[in-house]
């Protein structure tokens, strides 16, 4: 069966930089969550930031069977944004 093409309606990651800084991936979210933006799900690899009552996290989803999933972060708004756009310029991963 053939995989569909990308529907191309969220951003795709940029290819992560030389020594990408590293964030500190843990296995459960600080509670229940809402997503606030996304990446593209077409790629092995694609990233949710997501909100917890008002603090935010990096939801990382790699597509395997079963899925695996880490969260990164607990920051305000502001600063969360910050480490979002440096996911998607492939600065942080």
């Amino acid at each position: 069966m053939e995989e569909p093409d990308c529907p191309g309606l969220s951003p795709h990651l940029r290819t992560a930089v030389p020594e990408p800084e590293k964030l500190l991936w843990v296995s459960q979210p600080r509670g229940p969550y809402r997503v606030v933006d996304y990446t593209c799900d077409c790629e092995a690899v694609f990233y949710e930031l997501i909100s917890c009552g008002g603090i935010y996290q990096i939801h990382k989803v790699v597509q395997s069977e079963p899925p695996k999933h880490s969260y990164a972060g607990g920051w305000r708004s502001g600063e969360a944004r910050l480490w979002w756009h440096s996911v998607l310029l492939g600065r942080v991963r």
